[in-house]
């Protein structure tokens, strides 16, 4: 793992995966104001890849690979999904994460795919 998240941030970063597993992509869409990625990407994405998203325990989210960003500003984020076939699998979600005021992130969906 690259560093570790602020708390808020990795609240977000749960949000996010909380949101996948349960197909809510519109709200998916909304969190992170359609940037990079739109509902209907996002639930391409998953139908495409096959199998139950499902949530990781809650140790998955400290393996998560997680960088600061060049500029400083905020972090990348690498987090593999799991799938109630597979548990960890090989889709994994890239985030952007920035923090616009104390404790409030931003949050931009980078990728949706295997690596």
């Amino acid at each position: 793992m690259g560093g570790m998240l602020p708390p808020a941030a990795l609240g977000v970063v749960r949000t996010v995966v909380s949101l996948l597993v349960d197909g809510r992509h519109e709200e998916l869409e909304t969190l992170t104001e359609g940037r990079r990625l739109s509902a209907a990407r996002t639930e391409r994405a998953v139908r495409e890849y096959g199998g139950d998203l499902i949530s990781p325990p809650d140790e998955a989210f400290a393996d998560a690979d997680v960088r600061e960003s060049e500029d400083g500003t905020g972090y990348t984020v690498a987090m593999p999904l799991w799938t109630a076939q597979e548990g960890r699998c090989r889709l994994e979600v890239r985030l952007t994460l920035r923090e616009v005021a104390e404790d409030v992130w931003t949050v931009q969906i980078d990728a949706l795919r295997v690596p």
